[in-house]
């Protein structure tokens, strides 16, 4: 065979084997690519951190549960309304409908209610998921207030005082609206009357958030 052969006959087996070698690594790498893109887009449901707790500026939300004051119990409606799902205020009734025996029958508080978690946590993207971890997380509260109270043989708000206490829910749909369990645990102070533990389980609805401003059209 002429040498000039032999040379194209090499040139050629080197190039083929050039070719096969990079022709794998090449897909391989546009495998990669198209699942990291996949994964890319593929972002889980929720996953903003926000879940619809900034579709609106306002938020409310109306419990009905049971409370124990001092083991005395009381069935207990709350109605509570936050500013951005941090800072709020809270109006609360709760009644022993009759069966009262050492502590007041009826009761009426109402203060302020604040979440300090929620925009600190989403501000340092700490808002991760699950959804249900971030938001019973960020529903962590700190309440202070005033109640007003029905001691036995007494007008109301001959027992009244000073209440302060830390509250804490699940979201039972892994989302910001909708049915909520709610605990608290607070203590009173009275100025007339005993002071007194008070424990609250309740199921909340948040109801509705709107936005103050108007919409462009």
């Amino acid at each position: 065979m002429k040498p000039a052969a032999i040379a194209a006959a090499l040139a050629l087996g080197i190039g083929s084997a050039a070719f096969g070698w990079s022709t794998p690594a090449t897909a391989a790498e546009s495998t990669a690519d198209a699942g990291e893109t996949r994964h890319t887009l593929a972002l889980p449901p929720g996953s903003d951190g926000v879940y619809g707790r900034l579709d609106g500026n306002l938020a409310f939300a109306l419990a009905a549960g049971a409370e124990l004051d001092n083991g005395q119990p009381r069935g207990a409606l709350r109605l509570s309304a936050h500013y951005l799902w941090t800072a709020g205020v809270y109006a609360r009734y709760s009644d022993a409908f009759g069966s009262a025996e050492r502590r007041p029958s009826r009761a009426l508080s109402f203060g302020v209610d604040l979440r300090p978690l929620f925009l600190p946590r989403f501000g340092l993207d700490l808002e991760q998921g699950p959804a249900t971890l971030d938001l019973a997380l960020d529903s962590f509260s700190l309440t202070a207030g005033a109640y007003f109270a029905e001691p036995q043989g007494e007008d109301f708000g001959h027992e009244r005082g000073f209440e302060t206490g830390l509250g804490f829910g699940v979201p039972l749909l892994a989302e910001a609206r909708g049915p909520w369990l709610d605990a608290r645990a607070e203590r009173r102070f009275a100025d007339h009357g005993e002071n007194a533990w008070l424990f609250t389980l309740s199921l909340s609805l948040h109801l509705l958030t709107w936005s103050t401003t108007a919409e462009p059209r």
